[in-house]
């Protein structure tokens, strides 16, 4: 069966890699980059990748939308899409050489009206009957309803469909709970949003064990270079990458892979150890500039033969 990848609202961030700024010049940069950042879209990459099926629903407009339309085009990937009158998102981030500063430029930012929002859901209704996973990613912005979760959870709860959610707003997420998804993925920065302590793994579990108690079956953590956590009922897992890989290049697809990954291991009802490593390896393979492919699935077989797991004992907590 089939798996629906809901990315309501997508952006495009266009980098430039420059040595020096100065007014009144021409400046060449010595790298330019386009970039998706949408969890949803990349996790529907790897989804593909993997040899399953996605459908992704999302509302796009504009130049910025009709460039992720061609991408997911000639990534062949199926969609429905809502043109919206609302420019998607962009915007330009200038990297300064070796050191640590960027300069990001970007326009005040509009979304969809809710009568947008109400064909998405609608969209939703049509699609839901060819699928056995639903997932949930994406930032709601404000003025757009934070229940917009708990309904879509709520239907596909109608047709026994699994719900993946990963947000790290708490009004979203406080929602979203009330219908008790199957799933639910954090990256460190989404825990921090939710003011949940970062600062050692225990902390981190132990903040997420009530989820658990509430009925969800599965909680993944995207830590990085430190790996990932990977928790159910009755077991804790902790994913730690390769020691050959000193140091982690971390882009806005490492998050969206390893969510896409976790929900095409739990539509394939594979082992928590099994879905655990392939999280991370494609976490850890996966590459944001829409000029190169996201990875291969070579690359995510080979790292998950390296990633390592460990059990974590329940009886700690």
């Amino acid at each position: 069966m089939m798996i629906i990848t809901i990315a309501p609202f997508p952006s495009v961030e266009y980098i430039y890699d420059v040595d020096f700024l100065e007014p009144n010049c021409a400046i060449n940069s010595k790298e330019v980059s386009l970039n998706i950042l949408s969890k949803g879209i990349h996790s529907a990459q790897i989804i593909k990748l993997l040899q399953d099926e996605p459908i992704l629903l999302s509302m796009l407009g504009g130049f910025a939308g009709k460039y992720i339309k061609h991408y997911l085009d000639k990534s062949r990937i199926k969609t429905d899409i809502i043109w919206t009158d609302t420019e998607t998102p962009h915007k330009m981030r200038i990297l300064l050489g070796d050191t640590n500063t960027y300069y990001l430029l970007k326009r005040d930012e509009t979304y969809p009206f809710d009568k947008e929002i109400i064909k998405l859901s609608q969209k939703l209704k049509a699609h839901i009957k060819k699928v056995s996973t639903l997932l949930l990613s994406g930032y709601i912005p404000p003025g757009t309803t934070p229940t917009l979760f708990r309904e879509w959870i709520k239907e596909a709860k109608l047709h026994n469909i699994k719900t993946i959610v990963c947000t790290g707003q708490k009004d979203v997420l406080i929602h979203a709970l009330e219908e008790t998804p199957y799933a639910l993925m954090f990256t460190e920065e989404q825990l921090n949003q939710l003011e949940i302590a970062t600062d050692s793994k225990e902390a981190i579990i132990k903040a997420l064990i009530p989820y658990l108690k509430q009925g969800v079956h599965y909680i993944a953590v995207y830590l990085k270079e430190q790996g990932a956590l990977m928790l159910s009922k009755n077991k804790f897992c902790l994913i730690e990458p390769p020691m050959s890989l000193n140091k982690i290049i971390s882009n806005s697809a490492s998050s969206g892979a390893f969510l896409g990954t976790f929900a095409l291991g739990i539509n394939r009802k594979y082992e928590q150890e099994k879905f655990s490593k392939m999280c991370l390896a494609a976490a850890l393979a996966a590459n944001c500039d829409v000029n190169k492919p996201i990875c291969s699935r070579k690359d995510i077989e080979l790292l998950s033969k390296k990633v390592k797991i460990k059990e974590i004992s329940t009886s700690l907590f």
